[in-house]
């Protein structure tokens, strides 16, 4: 009788220890997932910005669409997906390590989009482009 209650006794008690663990991950994974959703659409913003902000003529882009997000090897993220409802006008961006994991401006386009962006030497990150703006709504 005694060992019956010894084994039943661990049993609850190695039961109460995987359900509090199987919880407490659980509730880590929830965070971590809300987290990258939150770091997703930032960066979302910051290339929508880039691309709407770094046109040569204003207005030329209305929306930015994007398909597929990914993680790269090296832990850059990469943004693919296509402007005005144009598969054609594709793009992939990339949120790297050396910009402290923010989209910076790494951007490959079509040959399309090339033709609406300015040139290289004329393009403004999204850092530089929310300072203007703030310059702006200053004055």
């Amino acid at each position: 009788m005694n060992k019956k209650r010894l084994i039943t006794l661990i049993i609850l008690i190695l039961s109460i220890c995987l359900i509090t663990a199987g919880i407490y991950f659980k509730t880590k994974h929830d965070e971590r997932e809300k987290q990258r959703e939150v770091y997703y659409k930032e960066q979302k913003e910051r290339i929508t910005l880039f691309l709407k902000y770094n046109t040569k003529k204003p207005n030329t882009i209305k929306n930015v669409d994007f398909t597929k997000i990914k993680v790269g090897p090296m832990g850059d993220v990469v943004f693919e997906g296509y402007i005005n409802n144009n598969k054609d006008d594709d793009f992939v961006a990339y949120a790297s390590p050396e910009w402290d994991y923010q989209f910076g401006g790494d951007l490959i386009e079509s040959k399309r989009l090339s033709e609406l962006l300015k040139p290289a030497h004329e393009l403004k990150s999204p850092e530089e482009i929310k300072n203007e703006l703030k310059q702006k709504e200053r004055h």
